[in-house]
């Protein structure tokens, strides 16, 4: 099943056949900084690709996570999470993660942009949010441009292991009469 697609990417549920180009990026360390999780073991990107659903827009307070593969190779070089909130899913959060060796090609944006008009267009969904950590200034930057404002600047909210410190997060909000792409 294909969630959605361009000339570039594709946008489709994740499957254990994944698993080397998953665990690729998702053991990174440098990728898993901003994430909100730490790298993954093999057996526990086996484990996640196993119990991945299959995407289904109407699932409400559950993440998601929808495969980016890029067209040209058929290579799996990220996901993108989705949840739409329990207590009101007409509100949902999005994320993406990507393979650093694929970062700088416009594939984050070309990739959540899919998401959105797909969220947007088969959901009755009035906004999205995306929590961003603040020194991610490349997810910031693609956020923005896809038309996000920023709502909250959580300060100190969590604690960044690597750096052995406590950061903040910004929330950013879209929407439906904000979408214009």
């Amino acid at each position: 099943m294909v969630l959605a697609q361009n000339s570039q990417i594709l946008l489709r549920p994740l499957s254990e056949k994944d698993l080397t180009d998953f665990h690729a990026y998702r053991s990174d360390p440098i990728v898993c900084r901003y994430q909100g999780f730490d790298p993954y073991t093999e057996e526990k990107a086996l484990a996640f690709l196993q119990k991945s659903n299959w995407v289904d827009l109407q699932k409400e307070g559950k993440w998601m996570q929808i495969g980016i593969v890029q067209q040209s190779s058929q290579r799996l070089v990220g996901d993108c999470a989705l949840r739409f909130q329990a207590y009101e899913p007409r509100i949902a959060e999005v994320g993406c993660t990507l393979n650093r060796n694929f970062q700088g090609q416009g594939l984050a944006f070309q990739s959540m942009q899919l998401l959105l008009q797909t969220i947007f267009s088969q959901k009755n969904t009035h906004k999205i949010t995306a929590l961003m950590d603040e020194r991610n200034k490349s997810a910031i930057k693609v956020i923005e441009q896809l038309g996000f404002v920023k709502e909250a600047h959580f300060r100190k909210s969590y604690f960044d292991k690597l750096d052995g410190d406590w950061f903040g997060e910004y929330q950013y909000g879209l929407l439906r009469e904000e979408w214009h792409l």
